[in-house]
């Protein structure tokens, strides 16, 4: 069949002029631009959403081996306290030989040095960043002077030991550390003859501590009367104790205040994440494009409407039906 008429192409001059004056008069919410911008900005705040929160990771990665050798130190302390008293008392009611119980002393003794560097400096025990150079009021706490962990902080006489709670944590976990020393070198034997069977605790009957369990009463007044021994049985839970736990209750607050602030800024940000995309893009954006696709459409039918089509020939309105068709039907004289 005969085709319709054929179509003119306007030149490539007419057509950039056409297309200028069309973007000219574009709304802003179907300019790729503002599209590129929107989706832009909604990546960059889902980063955001996730690596702001996150920042404090290294924090909380730090906190939870800190609390954990913070209250361990008060544990390690009662260990030292306890075994000191057996040490001397040398009775047997402890079910460890003299030698274990040296070995047992001089091996927690370590530990707690231990504990100590790692909550202060890190680099230990899981420990990454000490509290020394993250928390102001533990080093207040340990190093200042005063007694800041007990109820009256006004207050800081030591009868065992005048002047040691006056001057800050540190200098009293210090002087515990060397009185346990200074037991150790007094009262148990060479270190060469200490053991380590307490780590393993093999219970074998005829064991010399089930069979020398006697009590020793003339050892009995040295608890009192060796200032060191004295001095390490009150902070049993006395003022270390106190001031180990005041610590570790000073970082389970720094715990909670990292979680708090963490999810606070969380939810934050959900919720500029949540307004930006039905607000912003949804709301602002793709309804204007939508409602100005629908107005084009609406004003490409007015503009047909308005066509004088009745002057055309029916060849002619054919061609123009083909603009709106998209296919090129066969001429039909019918």
């Amino acid at each position: 069949g005969e085709l319709l008429l054929p179509l003119r192409e306007v030149s490539e001059e007419r057509a950039n002029l056409i297309w200028e004056c069309l973007k000219k008069h574009e709304r802003w919410s179907t300019r790729t631009w503002a599209w590129v911008c929107a989706m832009g900005l909604l990546v960059g705040l889902a980063m955001l959403l996730n690596w702001f929160p996150a920042r404090q990771m290294s924090v909380l990665v730090t906190l939870s081996p800190t609390i954990n050798q913070a209250g361990r130190r008060r544990t390690l302390s009662r260990a030292c306290a306890h075994l000191t008293r057996e040490l001397v008392l040398d009775d047997g009611f402890g079910r460890l030989s003299r030698r274990e119980v040296a070995g047992a002393l001089s091996f927690y003794l370590q530990e707690l040095r231990r504990a100590n560097e790692a909550v202060r400096l890190g680099g230990d025990l899981g420990i990454e960043v000490g509290a020394d150079a993250r928390n102001q009021d533990h080093n207040r706490i340990m190093y200042k002077d005063g007694c800041l962990w007990r109820a009256d902080p006004s207050d800081c006489s030591y009868a065992l030991r005048p002047g040691v709670a006056s001057k800050g944590l540190w200098h009293l976990a210090l002087t515990f550390m060397d009185a346990v020393q200074s037991v150790l070198d007094r009262y148990a034997p060479p270190p060469d003859q200490w053991s380590q069977d307490f780590l393993t605790n093999p219970r074998r009957e005829g064991l010399e501590e089930y069979s020398q369990v006697e009590v020793r009463a003339e050892r009995e007044s040295l608890l009192n009367d060796d200032p060191d021994v004295a001095f390490i049985l009150d902070n049993f839970d006395g003022d270390l104790f106190e001031g180990y736990a005041a610590i570790t209750k000073l970082f389970d607050t720094e715990l909670r205040d990292v979680v708090t602030v963490a999810m606070r800024d969380n939810q934050a940000l959900f919720i500029l994440f949540v307004l930006l995309t039905f607000g912003g893009i949804y709301l602002m954006l793709f309804r204007n494009a939508v409602a100005e696709a629908l107005r084009e459409g609406e004003r490409a039918r007015t503009f047909v409407a308005r066509i004088p089509a009745h002057t055309f020939s029916s060849l002619e309105v054919k061609t123009l039906c083909f603009l709106f068709q998209g296919k090129s039907p066969a001429h039909d004289d019918s």
